[in-house]
């Protein structure tokens, strides 16, 4: 039985091992959208969408998306979006989120829209969480509305 238990926890101690000695290659990612769906008194919502590549052997958890968004040059809004979705092992997966702009920023957007600003820029910081800790993908886009 003592040897059962021996060969039971060495075989789980190389297993753990090998986990965390595999390398991890970086996802990438590419903007597929960025649209403006509703503007009113508490703000303006848009929506990302994005296609994650994940050039590992193993899913990977795409934990969060934190964004700035630049109008005509200039910052416009900043905003953090929690996500749970996981991106299959060598596999590409769409993933579509809210960019919520609050009352505050949105006047000034409007403001620089009315002046006749019509290119944007994002930048976006995916946070994935991997078994050796968090990893994250910068991303950069730009745009015309």
């Amino acid at each position: 039985m003592r040897a059962i238990l021996l060969t039971v926890c060495a075989v789980l101690s190389l297993t753990g091992c090998s986990l965390f000695m595999r390398s991890i290659e970086k996802p990438s990612a590419q903007v597929r959208d960025v649209s403006v769906s509703s503007a009113g008194l508490g703000g303006v919502t848009g929506k990302l969408e994005l296609d994650v590549t994940n050039p590992n052997g193993f899913g990977v958890p795409l934990a969060g998306i934190d964004w700035q968004l630049s109008i005509g040059r200039a910052r416009a809004a900043t905003g953090t979006v929690q996500l749970s979705q996981t991106i299959p092992a060598r596999g590409v997966a769409p993933v579509a989120t809210t960019l919520t702009i609050q009352a505050r920023d949105a006047i000034d957007v409007a403001a620089r829209l009315a002046g006749g600003a019509r290119s944007y820029h994002l930048t976006a910081r995916l946070k994935f969480s991997t078994p050796v800790g968090e990893l994250a993908v910068d991303l950069e886009h730009d745009g015309v509305l």
